[in-house]
This record gives structure tokens, sequence and C-alpha cells, in this order.
């Protein structure tokens, strides 16, 4: 019976809406504000270009240990206040203890909170990172169309 066989050829293409009607989310709503506690988040930036290394992109995130997720994402500069928008989003949270690198602007910003500054309790971050940049490595012009290639990420992937 030939329509019963499973497809062992090439995986079937998928049609993706118009990037532009999406709108995703800055804030995971997999966790309630207030009523969860978020034990350890992880906090960290990565760096990334949009068509030319001129253009450079920052993706400020918060990574919640326990749970393996994103808890909120921005996009912007490098500055203080990207990590503070970052923060307002951040803000309905009960974080108990924030872990980040040695970046100077995480320690003014987290003044008078549990906050632990250690590589090596940065780790899931820093492997999600990864998981993320070899993300979007392997797209090219055929899975997104978009010369943003961070916004397309950010739209369509399930990774943030």
């Amino acid at each position: 019976m030939p329509g019963n066989r499973p497809h062992y050829g090439r995986w079937p293409q998928h049609d993706f809406p118009p990037f532009k009607k999406l709108r995703p989310q800055s804030v995971t709503s997999r966790i309630q504000p207030g009523s969860d506690v978020i034990v350890c988040a992880e906090m960290d930036e990565q760096w990334g270009y949009v068509g030319a290394k001129s253009r450079q992109r920052w993706l400020f995130y918060a990574y919640d240990r326990l749970r393996k997720t994103v808890v909120a994402h921005v996009f912007g500069e490098r500055t203080m206040a990207t990590l503070g928008r970052l923060m307002s989003l951040l803000s309905p949270f009960d974080v108990v203890i924030w872990m980040t690198d040695g970046w100077p602007l995480y320690e003014s910003r987290l003044k008078g909170k549990l906050h632990v500054i250690s590589k090596r309790y940065t780790q899931r971050i820093e492997r999600h990172n990864l998981n993320l940049r070899q993300h979007l490595h392997g797209w090219d012009g055929s899975r997104c169309r978009s010369q943003n290639r961070w916004s397309c990420m950010t739209k369509s992937s399930g990774i943030i």
C-alpha cells in the first residue's frame, strides 16, 4: 500500500505565515508573575549582527535554571537602558538569586539583591547562547526572507 508508507525523503517544507503579522512576546507565559517563584535566574547578553558586522544587535535575556526556560528578553544596544528594559520586564517575578557574568552594569543594577557573579554559575545560559547561535547559523534565505535574521528568529523559532 503506497499511501501508508512513512516518508523517508527530504523533510516537507513548511509555509510560515508572514512574519510581520506575528507579535512575539517578550515575557514568557509559562511562569505566572507573583504566584511562581524563580529560585535561580541567569542573565546574559549575546552579540550578533544583521547583514554586516557594523549593524550590531544585542540580545539580553533572563533564563530560569530550574524550569530551563527563557523568562524575558529584549533587543537593543549594550547599554544600561537596555538592561533597564529587561529588568522592568522581570519586575513582576519573584527572583531569589541572580546569576550573571562579570559585566559591571549587572553589579550596579542588581545592588541590594542576592547576586552571584561567576562564569561557573552561568554555564546553562552560555550553553543556551551556543544553541541559539547554532540554530541561527542553520537558517538560510529559504527559511527566512527577512533582512533582519534576529527578529525573524524571535518571531518564528521556539527558542526564545
